[in-house]
């Protein structure tokens, strides 16, 4: 694996294209600034890691030939993923150890289709931390939880991605409430990110895709 000579901090799942199957991210960088003078395996500086998921559990390095950005040398430490210009594909921000952060832009282009849900609890807690959200596309079930941080000095919002591939209309959206109740929104249409209420059965719309 790439990754075995590095030191590897906050990682991430998330589908950088939109294909339905999550890749990897890997923030890369060593403790010892002076490494090098004892180990000539290892540096510092490093660069960080993306795995892309090609199926059946199997993950290829991309790294290499995924942009300018992850070509960054630094000694990184947490991630933060998100669609920061909701243009409908994670980014990705990087915490790096005494410099400045490194904001990489998702611009993978022959993306698929998508879909983002923010959670809005009314009995339970309002940002919906532990609830559970199933997305039903022809015959695929996509499944994500929302947590209030993962992984090393990291965290990746209260807000959920799943990438749909060539899937173009949804039949249904579950959401488990950590309280115990259990939501069913109908017919949600793709590309878009939706708010989904505790205790309602419509998905309200909060933005397509900008063009």
């Amino acid at each position: 694996m790439s990754s075995l000579t590095d030191v590897t901090w906050g990682i991430g799942f998330a589908d950088f294209e939109n294909d339905g199957d999550r890749d990897i991210f890997v923030a890369c960088g060593h403790v010892q600034d002076k490494i090098d003078l004892f180990d000539d395996r290892t540096t510092y500086l490093q660069t960080n890691r993306l795995y892309r998921n090609i199926g059946n559990g199997k993950f290829v390095d991309v790294s290499d030939r995924s942009g300018e950005g992850m070509k960054v040398n630094l000694s990184s430490r947490g991630i933060g993923l998100d669609d920061l210009d909701n243009d409908g594909d994670v980014d990705v921000v990087i915490l790096n150890s005494r410099r400045e952060p490194t904001l990489l832009r998702n611009d993978t282009p022959n993306q698929g289709h998508w879909l983002q849900t923010t959670l809005q609890g009314t009995t339970s807690n309002r940002d919906g931390i532990g609830a559970q959200v199933r997305v039903f596309t022809q015959g695929v079930i996509l499944s994500d939880e929302v947590h209030s941080g993962r992984s090393y000095q990291s965290h990746f919002g209260t807000r959920l991605y799943f990438g749909l591939g060539k899937q173009a209309s949804i039949e249904r959206i579950e959401v488990l409430w950590i309280g115990g109740g259990r939501d069913a929104y109908e017919n949600v249409n793709v590309d878009q990110h939706v708010l989904l209420i505790e205790g309602e059965s419509t998905a309200r719309p909060i933005g397509p895709a900008k063009d």
